[in-house]
């Protein structure tokens, strides 16, 4: 599993997954979707691809530099990414409700708020340990 998980195959599935909800997302997928589980399936699906956005940039950023940079962050963000999956599928299950759409609005409102959260601190502690550990390994190089 671990030589599964390298640089090159991080940003590689990455790059894909989000070419992929690209070019669904430009091609009007929704518009062939007859069901409303199709159109739920989708939401989801674009949902989770967008978790994809940062690792694919992560991974490029930390592409070039040393592997040991790549691995501090992949050992984080491989734990967390599925986190953000998760509360992302879980919020699209919840049903709506509310009088006049109100309690809707809110709801949406705080599924938005707790995802920012997510991915706030996704690329905060991201950020940090990727800079941390190439600081690190600069400083062991002198």
């Amino acid at each position: 599993m671990k030589n599964l998980l390298t640089k090159k195959s991080v940003l590689a599935t990455s790059a894909l997954i989000f070419g992929v909800a690209i070019i669904l997302d430009q091609i009007g997928i929704e518009r062939s979707c007859p069901t409303l589980f199709c159109l739920a399936t989708l939401d989801v699906y674009f949902s989770i691809s967008f978790v994809v956005i940062p690792t694919f940039i992560f991974s490029l950023i930390t592409y070039k530099m040393r592997e040991e940079v790549f691995r501090a962050w992949w050992n984080f963000a491989r734990w967390f990414a599925p986190v953000i999956i998760v509360v992302t599928v879980l919020q699209s299950m919840q049903g709506g409700g509310g009088g006049l759409g109100i309690g809707g609005a809110i709801s949406g409102g705080f599924d938005r708020l707790v995802l920012g959260i997510f991915y706030a601190i996704f690329i905060g502690v991201s950020l940090w340990k990727i800079f941390r550990k190439y600081s690190e390994l600069k400083h062991e190089d002198k």
